[in-house]
């Protein structure tokens, strides 16, 4: 049974091979595009991050830490030359690229567009979409200067206590750190 088996899966593997290299009927719908058909390949990661700031960061498929990240950012020509060594195409948008670098490190770095409410959220009010859009619901003395909708706190305490403002704008991203830290750790 068990060499059936083994003998099965060979000629299974030689009858892939055989259609990977001799096509099928159907050759112009079913061809597999290597990296040196034209097109730039992207480089190994490197461990030096190639953008100074990403809005657009994606985080590669692969299970490991640290992981692999890659800017999806649209740049300018001038400006994905000057830090990257691979740039793609943006179809969508023409005349603008994409660094096609890909990093590994822990840290992806900073957000190039800030957060309306700062560099941190205790309230973060997010969408599950692929790139979350967030809002922070904090009480805080001041909004921040980023901060186009800084709305006051009805509040139902006494007159004594400072007024209390929340920010309402939304950010498409991750909300940010909490600005207190977790108690139950």
């Amino acid at each position: 049974m068990a060499t059936s088996s083994i003998l099965f899966f060979f000629l299974l593997g030689g009858l892939t091979v055989a259609v990977a290299a001799h096509g099928t009927a159907n050759d112009d719908t079913d061809t597999i595009r290597l990296p040196s058909d034209g097109a730039k390949s992207p480089k190994m990661p490197t461990e030096k991050r190639p953008w100074k700031c990403c809005d657009d960061i994606e985080e590669q498929p692969a299970r490991i830490f640290p992981p692999f990240w890659r800017c999806n950012d649209e740049l300018e020509p001038s400006q994905c030359a000057a830090q990257c060594e691979v740039c793609q195409d943006q179809e969508a948008s023409p005349g603008r690229l994409i660094c096609g670098d890909v990093y590994w490190g822990a840290d992806p770095g900073p957000f190039c567009t800030p957060r309306p409410w700062g560099d941190c959220c205790d309230k973060a009010i997010c969408s599950r979409s692929y790139i979350p859009i967030c809002s922070c619901a904090d009480e805080v003395e001041s909004c921040a200067a980023a901060c186009k909708d800084c709305q006051p706190v009805e509040s139902s305490s006494s007159s004594s206590e400072p007024p209390r403002y929340v920010c309402h704008d939304r950010f498409k991203g991750e909300p940010g750190p909490r600005c207190t830290p977790d108690e139950h750790k």
